[in-house]
């Protein structure tokens, strides 16, 4: 198995992402939208911009051949090169065939897709480390810089660096320089003492790995889990973050056919997890539900409990949705059951 820095960057932001990059079908992927690709072409501007101070060598191989890559990238490192760019790192072994397939989408288009057509052809992996013999980790990081410390290559190691548009220290990028600094470890043989964010406006922002660290492992290990099981996540429909996804079609159109409750206005991730606590996961148990049960949490405040069991019976009897004021939606609206079950 192949997990990869931008993998593990989807599955912080949908675990359903992450499980259709590496199991789904790519060709029912939806094409890039206009606005997706002016991010794509405005981080590439950025990236750009930075790397014009910088002095760097690049690896050279094959598109796609990552035990190339990291072999190239292996031999800048031993040669002392100052600043590395795009190099392939890796702890494991690539490229030897054991009957496993590992998709390889994603990992040539870590943080800016290339546009054109996903190569078909599958990678085939053997290791010996994490939770089988069959998983590899895969670092593609912006930038790998030389820095004093002794390492397997001499009186000199690396730290690597992220080029992101973000002008904030996101959590997830976070995340992704300490799943960088423990590919990188292992083929260095010394864990850097910095990893950093190349963050607009702000510059170099240093990642605390001692805080971020176990927080990368326990999302590996979930991540890892779920795809060993083959357990595909729930899916849910999040109106900002998944119309910029491949994959919103597919998962839209399940989401309908199952009547899940995120689509309905309202609905977010926390109060869904507040709606699953209390056994609220369908159209018609919301729609019978005490809008001053769920005014209890602090989720729903400010009258989104009655907005939101509102939705669901007018959804569920396919009635238009009226704002009700001033008063409790389960004091003047008849029970659905009722309704439904006099045919």
């Amino acid at each position: 198995m192949l997990i990869t820095d931008k993998l593990l960057l989807s599955y912080q932001r949908c675990n359903l992402r992450a499980f259709l990059d590496t199991l789904g079908d790519w060709k029912q992927q939806d094409p890039p939208s206009d606005f997706l690709l002016k991010l794509m072409r405005d981080s590439a501007t950025y990236q750009q911009q930075t790397l014009e101070s910088e002095t760097y060598q690049q690896p050279y191989y094959p598109r796609g051949d990552w035990a190339a890559g990291a072999a190239a990238t292996l031999s800048l490192m031993q040669q002392g090169v100052d600043r590395i760019y795009r190099g392939v790192i890796c702890q494991g072994e690539l490229g030897k065939t054991n009957d496993k397939t590992a998709s390889i989408l994603g990992i040539d288009d870590q943080y800016l897709p290339d546009i054109g057509e996903i190569p078909e052809t599958p990678v085939y992996l053997s290791s010996s480390i994490l939770h089988s013999s069959e998983i590899t980790l895969v670092s593609r990081p912006h930038l790998l810089i030389k820095q004093p410390g002794d390492s397997k290559f001499g009186d000199w190691s690396y730290a690597t660096a992220d080029i992101w548009l973000s002008k904030r220290p996101k959590l997830d990028y976070q995340i992704i320089a300490a799943f960088h600094a423990q590919v990188l470890a292992s083929v260095q043989g010394t864990m850097p003492e910095n990893a950093w964010l190349m963050l607009r406006k702000k510059g170099l922002w240093a990642v605390n790995l001692h805080q971020r660290m176990p927080q990368m492992f326990e999302i590996l290990d979930e991540c890892i889990e779920m795809l060993e099981n083959r357990d595909k996540p729930e899916v849910f429909i999040s109106r900002q973050k998944c119309t910029l996804c491949g994959w919103y079609s597919t998962c839209h159109a399940e989401a309908e056919s199952i009547k899940h409750l995120s689509l309905l206005p309202g609905v977010t991730a926390k109060r869904y997890a507040i709606l699953k606590v209390l056994g609220l996961t369908d159209l018609e148990s919301l729609a019978n539900a005490n809008s001053d049960l769920l005014a209890s949490y602090p989720e729903f405040v400010a009258g989104v409990a009655v907005d939101v069991v509102q939705q669901a019976r007018s959804t569920f009897l396919n009635q238009p949705f009226v704002r009700e004021e001033k008063s409790s939606a389960t004091d003047s609206v008849t029970d659905v059951t009722d309704v439904t079950d006099r045919g």
